[in-house]
């Protein structure tokens, strides 16, 4: 998966084909007038009022060849890969069509074509990250946990070692905190770190944050059944680590894929299992529920963040991930059970 390789015939195709998907909105495998207007107005960033209609049906019409009123793929490449089209749409340009492509003969068969120019799709990822209304899942996220740390609801959102019964507390938790820097601390990375995955992958994002929190949750309470546990750090770690599973499955996609790599993976592991081997649980801090949560949110993240361009590879590491994912919570799910209805255990430390 190293950056920086020469595609092949397939990898156009599929390039051109995720392009056509995202116009085909209704996917019935053609591209009506309406769908193409839908699809360059949004790339082209301009009010649904701007005199972009007479051009766009001009463009299409000149390659609605058949004049069916409708686009099939090899006519939408033919479109998109024109170098008038290009102009006329400068964003889509820029944003999609990174290759230069001319057919071996006329019949219009997409899977017959030569690279005039190679290029690579690095930098294909960070087109995507563009904010949105809908992003505001960690926003509103940090606000509560600033909001709740200054009432008095920490007592019945904490996650206390001898209410386990009261479920909600393994989720919960993540409102409250122990102090004003481990607050702002979180929040700080939930806005730097989450925000800009969220710009990318929107609410799957929240998603990931829930399953850390939980995961932490569940491995502190099962490895240290006397503790109790605040704060959202192990949700924080989820998205930190949820970053390196968007670099694997998007590395040929993304600039500077090693580089990222080391860096969110570094701080990952020496913040988590070096600091736990070295220290363990503290008093002040829950190590244990880090792992935990960097755990489910490396494996969840690869399982439902965005893939812009699926290779087998990452179809394989998909299934491993699930595999483990749901192994790994299904044991401690199971010890957890198995700690609620014990009425002798002792403490781990």
């Amino acid at each position: 998966m190293g950056a920086g390789r020469l595609l092949t015939n397939e990898d156009i195709r599929l390039y051109y084909q995720s392009i056509f998907d995202q116009c085909d909105r209704d996917h019935d495998g053609f591209v009506s007038l309406e769908e193409l207007t839908a699809f360059i107005k949004t790339t082209e960033q301009v009010p649904s009022s701007a005199p972009l209609t007479p051009i766009i049906v001009n463009n299409y019409e000149r390659f609605d060849q058949n004049h069916d009123n409708r686009l099939d793929f090899e006519e939408f490449v033919e479109m998109i890969t024109n170098d008038t089209f290009l102009k006329d749409f400068t964003n889509l340009g820029n944003r999609y069509v990174k290759f230069l492509v001319v057919p071996v003969c006329r019949t219009k068969r997409i899977t017959k074509v030569q690279l005039q120019r190679m290029h690579t799709i690095t930098g294909m990822y960070e087109n995507e990250v563009k904010f949105k209304a809908t992003d505001i899942g960690m926003i509103m996220l940090s606000l509560i946990q600033i909001i709740l740390f200054y009432t008095s609801f920490k007592d019945q959102l904490v996650f206390k070692h001898d209410k386990r019964q009261q479920v909600w507390r393994y989720v919960t938790y993540m409102f409250t905190h122990n102090s004003q820097f481990h607050l702002f601390e979180n929040v700080a990375i939930q806005l730097l770190v989450g925000l800009p995955l969220e710009m990318v992958h929107s609410w799957r994002v929240l998603i990931i944050y829930s399953a850390g929190i939980l995961g932490g949750a569940l491995f502190q309470s099962v490895i240290y059944p006397y503790e109790d546990l605040a704060g959202g750090s192990p949700g924080v770690y989820s998205i930190l680590t949820a970053h390196i599973a968007t670099v694997i499955m998007n590395w040929r996609e993304m600039s500077q894929p090693v580089v990222q790599l080391i860096i969110f993976g570094t701080f990952s592991v020496f913040d988590t299992i070096y600091n736990y081997i070295t220290i363990r649980n503290s008093d002040e801090i829950s190590y244990i529920s880090h792992l935990g949560g960097a755990v489910c949110g490396l494996l969840v993240g690869v399982n439902i963040l965005r893939n812009l361009r699926e290779t087998n590879a990452e179809k394989i590491i998909w299934w491993i991930c699930i595999v483990l994912y749901f192994g790994i919570m299904s044991t401690f799910i199971g010890l957890e059970l198995r700690l609620n209805l014990s009425k002798g255990a002792q403490p781990t430390r």
